[in-house]
């Protein structure tokens, strides 16, 4: 009895957690070591929701320009965490890694949702999408919702992708932002339901 019941409760468990996607680090060819951070000036808070972004060393191709800190409202409900920008070095030079919001954890057998972004207008066009390491899927089933850009209110931020469990009889759909006069509007990602 009380092996099938330590048997059931074997079976019962999540899968162990997926290893998380990530943004790999793009070299730069740069003229050294980004200079020490800045202490840029913080506002009060505009509201309870709003985290602070770290301001971050850019290379512009021509040297080190410097990307002001500012309050944003995370994407997502519950809300994403901000990763900050980092720069790492090795005997070939200088790596970028891109900042990002990093989607909450959560059971391997959660559908996800679309992420609800705070801006749904930008106004100029979002850069070129990363490419992401995928990492473990925490199942054969699992399906990679791919990540996307937001609109901060100031600029664009890298929202990471996130493993999602299967929505039977539908397929997702990705997410874009969609020109609209001199404006560009987000079109949020969504489960469309599968044609049989």
């Amino acid at each position: 009895m009380l092996l099938a019941l330590a048997a059931a409760l074997l079976l019962a468990a999540p899968p162990a957690s997926a290893t998380p996607p990530s943004i790999p680090g793009v070299r730069m060819d740069t003229d050294g070591a980004p200079p020490a951070h800045l202490a840029d000036p913080r506002s009060p808070s505009p509201s309870a929701r709003s985290v602070w972004i770290d301001g971050y060393w850019q290379w512009s191709g021509k040297g080190y320009s410097w990307v002001f800190g500012e309050w944003a409202d995370p994407p997502g409900n519950p809300p994403f965490a901000w990763v900050p920008a980092r720069w790492t070095s090795d005997d070939r030079g200088w790596t970028f890694h891109e900042p990002h919001w990093r989607p909450p954890t959560g059971p391997p057998g959660r559908i996800h949702e679309p992420a609800s972004v705070p801006h749904d207008t930008a106004p100029a066009p979002p850069p070129p999408l990363l490419v992401e390491t995928q990492g473990t899927p925490p199942s054969r089933e699992a399906v990679f919702i791919p990540g996307f850009w937001a609109w901060s209110g100031h600029r664009f931020a890298w929202v990471a992708g996130v493993w999602s469990a299967p929505y039977a009889g539908h397929a997702w759909v990705e997410g874009h932002w969609k020109r609209n006069g001199s404006a560009f509007n987000w079109v949020s990602g969504r489960w469309r339901r599968s044609r049989s």
